[in-house]
């Protein structure tokens, strides 16, 4: 058999192959599908666990304190004289209209200012309507470990819970001084 014939024969057989390949590929190409999701139409509704007004809600931010949906709250007014401690055991109130259980945790997300030169402690507790304390609380302390995270609680549908706000101003704080803190109420 001559070389030009055994080349020619695997010539064939590759161009065989490249054809056979991209049939198959062609067909299989054309095998796919496109998917389409739409959101049409998406719309805000109300919170199902909310802030709604406690005892002391005005008097820490005023009229205004809490947003229309009742998802911020905002407490501008607060004042303590140096070596005084203030307990607000109804600085807010958080209530659960959602008609099932909900897991209610809180967290710091940011504290600035000089705390720790002006204030010994500020606690933020959730208190349930029977007056009992529900899980953790917030401790942010001058000196040593603080407490950034409570633990998650279940609150019942239709439960509202207090929520308590103490703080101590150092017997030295420096009148006119601040700070300011932020905080996350998870709701799962």
């Amino acid at each position: 058999m001559k070389l030009s014939t055994l080349n020619n024969k695997k010539s064939l057989k590759i161009v065989t192959l490249l054809i056979s390949s991209l049939i198959i590929a062609t067909v299989s190409a054309a095998s796919y599908s496109e998917l389409f999701m739409y959101g049409n139409s998406i719309t805000i509704g109300t919170a199902s666990v909310k802030f709604t007004t406690g005892a002391n809600t005005t008097q820490l931010g005023g009229a205004d304190a809490i947003n229309a949906a009742g998802t911020i709250v905002t407490f501008d007014q607060i004042q303590i004289a140096p070596g005084d401690v203030a307990t607000y055991d109804e600085a807010v109130n958080v209530t659960n209209s959602a008609g099932a259980s909900k897991t209610i945790t809180i967290s710091v997300e940011s504290i600035s200012g000089d705390f720790s030169t002006n204030f010994d402690y500020l606690n933020i507790t959730r208190i349930a309507g029977d007056g009992s304390t529900k899980g953790t609380s917030i401790e942010i302390v001058s000196t040593g470990s603080n407490v950034t995270t409570t633990d998650g609680q279940t609150m019942t549908a239709g439960e509202i819970w207090a929520i308590r706000w103490e703080l101590k101003a150092k017997p030295d704080a420096t009148i006119g001084e601040s700070f300011t803190i932020a905080l996350k109420v998870t709701v799962a």
